[in-house]
């Protein structure tokens, strides 16, 4: 009977383990509701800001959505380094336009004072884009050291 007790429990423990383990939600990245909760975040934080346009009919942006941006490896990189913020191109076209988004799916890098940092468009497997938001990340070095007195280097 105790032998009875002790196999239940440990099947009990490894249901509730795998069921516990299965409801952990997977890294995704934490998009901001909009530009002006991006920006007041991006000035607190000191981060630039990730820009993703996209649209409900873009095959090529849910596939970026998918295949990249929700890789878990990918969305804590954005999460830790940038403030996120995904815009319908379809409902922000003023933002399109000054940002000059003509196609999708589209990444622009600013920072928190709107320096544009960069400027992908169109689809790229994680590599390519990790390595598009790492170029932006260092122009955004370049600027902050700029801007400080007395850290400017001599190229």
């Amino acid at each position: 009977m105790r032998l009875l007790a002790t196999t239940l429990a440990a099947v009990l423990m490894t249901i509730l383990g795998a069921t516990a383990s299965a409801a952990e939600p997977a890294s995704r990245v934490e998009w901001q509701p909009d530009l002006k909760a991006a920006h007041k975040l991006a000035r607190q934080t000191n981060k630039p800001i990730m820009i993703v346009f996209g649209a409900d009919w873009c095959t090529y942006c849910h596939k970026l959505e998918r295949n990249v941006l929700n890789q878990p490896e990918m969305s804590t990189y954005i999460n830790e380094h940038f403030v996120p913020v995904h815009l319908d191109f379809d409902d922000e076209q003023k933002v399109a336009e000054i940002l000059e988004v003509k196609s999708l799916p589209c990444t622009v890098v600013i920072s928190p004072n709107a320096d544009l940092l960069g400027k992908f468009v169109g689809y790229a497997e994680a590599p390519k884009f990790a390595a598009n938001l790492e170029s932006a990340e260092d122009v955004y070095r370049t600027i902050q050291t700029a801007a400080v007195p007395g850290k400017a280097t001599v190229q």
